[in-house]
């Protein structure tokens, strides 16, 4: 956190306000000083362990404030002060006349310590080498790592009552550098680098809400308005695939946001009804200059011929919900809905017709359309019967395969309480999509490339089946125990797929158990696993041959299906104990696993010629192994003092066949040779995390 904004906060906060001086104001809390010590030695590239959290050697602090009087109220609340990761908060008021409040949070987020990079200036708006450098030694070592805070204020008018007046406003700010890579040519296939792009970011954020709350009627009315800056809108960096020269990224572009919402509800309406109305209506803008040159395979510049000069982007969205919730009778709840959520892109046209072709962009709109209806009938005191339908139809302009779809869902539902100590729950949820694929009559002939994109479809929109039950279970035999356990099965079937995405299976099961005697120690277990599976079908396709890209043409050495299927498997347990030893001192420990196993099964069509390299299955898919353990201790040094101490041990562990055999440089031929920096290198740790702070209480 920055020093003039801790600075300002710890002075308001000594400084007792004048308005509370004529009342008894009185003040309590804790502050807390200490110290941490972390070993992780054998780490090669710690920032994983460090990525969103300080834990680097030094001080611990921390300040609990909580003052009052008949009139008056201020809390203060700060840790880690001076820290990455400082947070800090001071909230106060008049009763029933306003609030305030002021925050400052701070964090890191580490990428990569001590990687390696060819280029000077790693991280900075130009980063230059000369290639080829095919030796690591010989590089430039590199951290990759930024630094954002978030300062905030917010104030609200209480004294109108019933009328309100809020506004609150924040201030985001990044700086540093993050991960980013460039291909050298048209594709990575020509090689590619890893690059540090720079990131000097800022967000201006304020809200300004009034409004009407009574027993009856809740209205309101909000503008919001937001900017975002860059100061590195673009980075140069050394092309060595295109003969050392400079090329260009361009990154995330300043941009205005605004938007208007206002929303009211009307209560005690008859049938013991309340309708709830909300609309938005914002807009976002961004004018970015186009770039009129762009490197070719000679090393050269070749145009690229924009029909503007300048891309204006502009978005606009409007929403608007209704929904009526009722209970006409006395064990019956029903619910009726309609939200509209409708994007307009006018954006800028652009099309470039330079040397390398004529190149278009997409301007993407949609409107949706979603309504539905709930009811839920209590048949007798321990059981209730829900049930509910819902519509989402949506029409997307600037897509290129679907241009339209329908959802159904409908649900059914059981919930028994009808044992004191077992409450039940089981839900089924069915949704049907119903697509219209534009694509179907692609190609001239199964020899055209085109022809393929007639079975190729996009899951996220292609007709689809999906199932999905879901049962909870919580059980409490004795007071002080008590056991739950969720599970759920959900299945999609793209049903008209023939390539891409066939179908995927998911299967959670999630149990807990937690026992306590009064007064003495309270254990926690819990346990889950997951297993997610995706069948998907491909086609490799090459030449001009009748058949070329009809998957249900007999496989030849040149043009066949294959097909895979990843599975997800994910477990975690953990047990947590709170333990209070004797009068002064307390005990709290916690241990956790968690690991993921990754794999993929490949399999080539029947029929294909031995001719054919046949595909390895791959074990190493993302496998990854979490341990920790903490142990702390609280121990009472008479009513005003208290010494914790603490210990923690992490371990992580990570293999990818991606990355397994990691290497800095992938040489080609052409100059087509590949740089990375050791990002995905070495992210494994073990840590040993010793803490311990002294606490005085007034």
């Amino acid at each position: 956190m920055g020093k003039k904004i801790l600075a300002l906060l710890i002075a308001h906060l000594f400084a007792i306000p004048a308005w509370a001086q004529s009342d008894v104001f009185r003040v309590q809390g804790s502050v807390s000083v200490g110290g941490i010590a972390v070993d992780d030695g054998d780490a090669a590239n710690g920032a994983k362990l460090h990525e969103y959290r300080d834990l680097s050697n030094g001080l611990l602090t921390g300040i609990d404030l909580r003052g009052r009087s008949s009139r008056y109220w201020l809390d203060f609340f700060g840790e880690n002060l001076g820290r990455d990761d400082t947070y800090a908060s001071l909230r106060g008021g008049m009763y029933d006349v306003f609030k305030y409040r002021f925050s400052s949070d701070s964090l890191r987020h580490n990428f990569l310590f001590n990687g390696r990079t060819p280029y000077a200036g790693a991280g900075g708006p130009a980063q230059t080498a000369t290639f080829p450098q095919l030796d690591p030694n010989t590089w430039n070592s590199l951290d990759v790592g930024y630094k954002r805070r978030n300062d905030a204020g917010y104030f609200e008018l209480q004294a109108l009552s019933p009328w309100y007046f809020r506004a609150d406003a924040n201030q985001v700010t990044s700086s540093g550098s993050k991960i980013g890579s460039s291909s050298q040519g048209l594709s990575p296939g020509n090689g590619f680098v890893d690059l540090a792009f720079p990131v000097e970011y800022r967000t201006r954020n304020a809200t300004f809400e009034t409004g009407y709350n009574s027993k009856t009627v809740h209205a309101a009315l909000s503008w919001m308005t937001s900017k975002f800056e860059n100061e590195n809108e673009s980075v140069t960096w050394t092309n060595g695939f295109l003969a050392n020269g400079i090329d260009r990224s361009f990154l995330g572009a300043g941009n205005e946001y605004s938007r208007l919402a206002g929303n009211v509800t009307f209560r005690r309406l008859p049938l013991g009804s309340t309708l709830a109305l909300r609309f938005t209506r914002d807009e976002l803008e961004s004018d970015v200059g186009l770039a009129t040159t762009v490197l070719n395979t000679a090393g050269a510049i070749a145009q690229t011929n924009p029909n503007v000069s300048t891309f204006q982007g502009r978005i606009e969205n409007r929403t608007f919900s209704a929904a009526l919730a009722s209970a006409p009778m006395r064990s019956l709840d029903t619910r009726l809905y309609y939200n509209r959520n409708e994007r307009n892109d006018k954006s800028t046209h652009v099309e470039f017709s330079g040397a390398l072709g004529t190149f278009d962009n997409e301007p993407f709109s949609y409107k949706k359309d979603r309504y539905g209806f709930d009811a839920f009938y209590r048949i007798n005191r321990g059981n209730r019967l829900g049930a509910g339908f819902e519509i989402l139809d949506t029409k997307r302009e600037g897509r290129f395969d679907f241009d339209d779809s329908e959802d159904q869902r409908w649900f059914v539902e059981w919930k028994n309480t009808s044992m004191d100590e077992l409450a039940a729950r089981l839900k089924y949820t069915r949704l049907e999509r119903d697509s219209n694929f534009l694509l179907a009559g692609s190609g001239t002939g199964t020899g055209d490339v085109n022809y393929m994109n007639r079975y190729l479809t996009a899951f996220d929109v292609s007709n689809l089946e999906q199932d999905q039950l879901k049962v909870t279970l919580d059980y409490s035999p004795l007071p002080l125990f008590d056991v739950s356990f969720e599970g759920i099965l959900k299945r999609n079937k793209f049903k008209d797929n023939t390539l891409g995405r066939l179908k995927d299976d998911r299967r959670e099961i999630y149990v807990s158990a937690s026992y306590g005697e009064p007064g003495g120690p309270r254990l926690t277990v819990f346990g889950d696993a997951e297993l997610i599976k995706y069948d998907s079908r491909h086609r490799v396709a090459t030449g001009t041959a009748v058949g070329a890209y009809d998957p249900f043409a007999p496989p030849t050495g040149t043009a066949y299906n294959w097909e895979g299927q990843v599975k997800d498997r994910n477990w975690a347990a953990g047990l947590a104990l709170h333990w209070p030893l004797m009068e002064r001192l307390t005990l709290k420990a916690s241990a956790i696993y968690y690991k993921t196993d990754g794999s993929v099964d490949l399999a080539l069509q029947e029929g294909v010629p031995a001719s054919v390299v046949r595909p390895v299955p791959l074990d190493l898919w993302d496998d990854s192994r979490r341990t920790s353990l903490t142990i702390r201790a609280d121990y009472a040094l008479g009513k005003s003092w208290m010494v914790t101490g603490g210990y923690a041990y992490e371990k992580f562990e990570y293999r990818d066949a991606q990355t397994d055999g990691y290497r800095y440089t992938v040489p080609a031929a052409n100059r087509a040779d590949s740089y990375v920096n050791g990002y995905f290198a070495n992210p494994q740790y073990t840590a040993h995390i010793v803490y311990a702070l002294v606490t005085y209480r007034f």
